[in-house]
């Protein structure tokens, strides 16, 4: 079968874009264990979800492009598209995407922080009578324990009294 360069530029141009779309893939990926931190489990379970993606993805554009075959420049140019959009486009989507979810999180926090002012307000009002009880029953305590150590020297110098007099006996 006769393909013309043109079409062959045009599946070439395609699975650059599809290497590029890959690799976006992969910064998606990376921004999520960037601010969501986890564990090595579900790390290997994104590894395969991302894989399935890729693999998806190279057949949709391969399919789409070339009807499903494949050639030595489409490897190429899927690696042309990956390596391009690291270079040019990585850093500056990357810092996008963080900013954004900077500014969600500060969102978040801030209407979270809102809706539990009432919350706190009442757990600081009900805290004064606590504390005020928590001082009264220490002091307490205190006191009973500076009388245990007064009463317990005295029963020691009534042991010292009782031991001299059992010795002598």
């Amino acid at each position: 079968m006769w393909v013309s360069v043109s079409n062959q530029a045009y599946v070439f141009l395609c699975s650059i874009l599809g290497g590029m779309i890959i690799a976006f893939i992969y910064d998606i990926f990376r921004i999520r264990r960037k601010t969501i931190k986890s564990g090595n489990i579900l790390v290997y379970f994104e590894d395969f979800i991302y894989w399935i993606i890729v693999a998806l993805v190279l057949f949709a554009v391969l399919y789409y492009s070339n009807e499903g075959e494949i050639r030595g420049y489409l490897i190429i140019g899927t690696v042309l598209g990956i390596v391009l959009y690291a270079v040019v486009l990585s850093s500056f989507v990357m810092k996008i995407f963080l900013f954004f979810v900077r500014i969600i999180y500060k969102i978040i926090v801030s209407i979270l922080s809102a809706l539990l002012l009432p919350v706190k307000i009442v757990c600081r009002v009900c805290m004064a009578p606590i504390r005020f009880v928590y001082k009264r029953i220490r002091r307490v305590f205190c006191k009973t324990k500076k009388l245990c150590k007064i009463n317990m020297g005295k029963f020691k110098g009534f042991k010292r009294f009782i031991n001299i007099i059992r010795k002598k006996i």
